[in-house]
């Protein structure tokens, strides 16, 4: 989905096939087209996204309250339509950041590829387990036993957490259903599924509009899965050394992003509302209200150990990287914190 509204982003949607492709053919390349003098002494800065979510908020944020401008970059924000789309214009140069789950990095590692994360974007777990029967999962999971849960398919964050679950506490006999992005909540309201784990803003659809519950929620599940690096603002070690006042200009718009969400909820909901026009703004607000009780948006720009290490080593129990812990999969390898660092430093997080 795409707003016409934003004050300044230009949102492309690219061919996400193409652009997979892309990702197998350019290796490393170094994105240094990404990134050019501007008139005025701004540098002028692609983001790719994944997709246009309530998850990346941070980002319409900081480009509708001018936070890129006041740090001198302009920003042109583009759409892959998959997280491998979107990482594959920062390998292939068209792009020099993307927003998409960070073990995309990690991948590209294994690969002998670049990758590196520079600041988060989600820092939770952001799915929730809804269905008809309000009966709480929550302390007791084995309420699933026997049920038909609605998922995308493998490797998809939404599979990996169900999977997981099930793995964790010996559920028997819940069926995964696949059907098409877009379509969980209609597959659970037929009777085709008895649950359905999506993001915002399907929770709130669901609850507001369609009479189900929510009765699991990832964000809720303790330190067990938080803080969780769940999407990122990913970049190359080669682009960020060649372009530092950039990566340190779209770093600290992030900063101040996260400060305005957790200071200024009315604001943040009226900068969501131009983004997501076609939504009741009824379901924007309870979307973005629930984020932010989640703390699905980060108060800092880094990504902390603890949050890489719960996204990899699930990423390792479902088999979307080799090995973990590992040179090309650790936190050292992926994470670079001196711009997230300096951007706290400056913009301190507000609680």
């Amino acid at each position: 989905m795409r707003s016409p509204l934003p004050r300044r982003a230009r949102v492309v949607t690219l061919a996400a096939a193409g652009a997979a492709a892309l990702l197998v053919l350019t290796g490393c390349a170094s994105g240094s087209d990404a990134a050019d003098s501007a008139d005025g002494g701004t540098q002028d800065v692609t983001i790719n996204q994944a997709v246009q979510t309530l998850l990346y908020l941070p980002l319409y944020v900081a480009e509708e309250k001018g936070y890129f401008e006041d740090e001198g970059v302009n920003v042109k924000i583009d759409t892959g339509g998959s997280g491998n789309a979107s990482f594959a214009a920062v390998l292939g140069g068209s792009a020099g950041f993307s927003i998409q789950d960070p073990v995309f990095s990690a991948k590209s590692h294994e690969q002998g590829g670049e990758g590196v994360i520079v600041a988060g974007v989600q820092n939770a777990p952001a799915e929730f387990l809804v269905g008809k029967d309000g009966t709480s999962a929550q302390d007791d999971p084995t309420i699933l036993n026997g049920k038909k849960v609605v998922v995308s398919p493998s490797p998809d964050s939404t599979w990996a957490l169900m999977t997981k679950m099930i793995d964790t506490y010996d559920l028997t006999g819940v069926k995964l259903v696949n059907v098409s992005l877009g379509n969980e909540l209609a597959a659970v309201a037929s009777g085709q599924a008895d649950y359905a784990v999506v993001p915002e803003p399907s929770v709130s659809q669901a609850v507001d509009q369609q009479d189900m519950h929510v009765v699991y929620s990832w964000p809720a599940a303790g330190d067990e899965w938080n803080p969780f690096a769940f999407s990122s603002l990913t970049s190359t070690q080669k682009y960020v050394k060649a372009n530092p006042e950039a990566t340190q200009g779209v770093v600290n718009a992030f900063q101040r992003a996260y400060n305005y969400i957790y200071s200024d909820e009315a604001g943040t909901i009226e900068v969501a509302e131009k983004y997501f026009p076609k939504l009741d703004k009824s379901t924007v607000a309870s979307a973005v209200k629930r984020e932010i009780e989640a703390d699905g948006y980060p108060h800092g720009a880094t990504v902390t150990e603890e949050a890489w290490d719960h996204n990899l080593q699930l990423a390792a129990d479902i088999d979307n990287v080799k090995k973990y812990p590992a040179d090309a999969t650790s936190y050292k390898t992926n994470v670079d914190t001196t711009f997230s660092g300096k951007a706290e430093k400056k913009y301190p997080a507000k609680n």
